[in-house]
């Protein structure tokens, strides 16, 4: 049975320095349920364990790593601010880690 993962893009606000891509490298690197990413000047591409990781988690640990997100737009439709909000007060409740229960990867 396969594991679902799920691939995420994130956008710089400005092209990354060679210090800033090793940076967020490093900060990817120790990050369970990562199963690949890719780091160039322009972008940041994540595969991670769905069960494992939200997006949420992701951006936060590209956050930890010092990714200069792009700024976000400020006419955000319902819905985008809906699942934003979700995503924040999720991340606080579970202190950004996984359920117990999912917290192991069975192959």
């Amino acid at each position: 049975m396969d594991i679902p993962t799920s691939i995420e893009k994130f956008n710089p606000g400005h092209l990354l320095s060679q210090n800033e891509i090793i940076k967020v490298m490093l900060g990817l690197t120790g990050l369970s349920g990562v199963t690949s990413f890719n780091v160039e000047e322009d972008s940041v591409m994540i595969e991670y364990y769905q069960q494992l990781l939200s997006p949420d988690m992701v951006k936060d640990a590209l956050v930890k790593a010092g990714f200069p997100f792009a700024p976000m737009q400020k006419n955000q439709g319902v819905w985008q601010k809906f699942i934003l909000k979700l995503g924040q007060e999720n991340n606080k409740a579970f202190g950004g880690k996984p359920p117990k229960c999912c917290s192991t990867v069975k192959h």
